[in-house]
């Protein structure tokens, strides 16, 4: 039975999911999907893969983890939530600015990648 942290990753990645799909008919039919260091975008993508790469590959991912998690080198269930979240975040960021909400994506992604990685770190005993 999956704990309520595998259960709460997954929930996260569904919301992320629907929520591009219900934003799919106001994005562009090229979206930004890659942004430079300057916080600009520098990759394209057609919309429907725009919507749907993340979150579909986060679920994948999220899989694939369970399956080579074993009781002698497990991944804590609480790093699959984090990875997730932070999955949809970047999802979201993405879905923002294709909707016209104009910003430096570099200062929405950069913070919140440094919280991820402090809360992997701390998982997984580094920290």
């Amino acid at each position: 039975m999956a704990s309520t942290f595998v259960t709460a990753a997954y929930a996260v990645l569904a919301v992320a999911t629907v929520a591009g799909l219900l934003a799919y008919p106001s994005l562009p039919e090229r979206m930004a999907v890659h942004f430079g260091v300057g916080g600009q975008p520098d990759g394209y993508a057609p919309r429907l893969f725009g919507v749907l790469v993340v979150p579909v590959v986060g679920l994948v991912v999220l899989g694939v983890m369970q399956q080579v998690s074993t009781p002698a080198d497990p991944i804590p269930d609480a790093f699959l939530l984090a990875l997730a979240a932070f999955l949809a975040y970047v999802h979201g960021v993405v879905l923002a600015w294709n909707l016209g909400y104009r910003f430096n994506v570099l200062y929405a992604i950069l913070p919140v990648t440094g919280v991820f990685l402090v809360v992997t770190f701390s998982l997984v005993g580094l920290l």
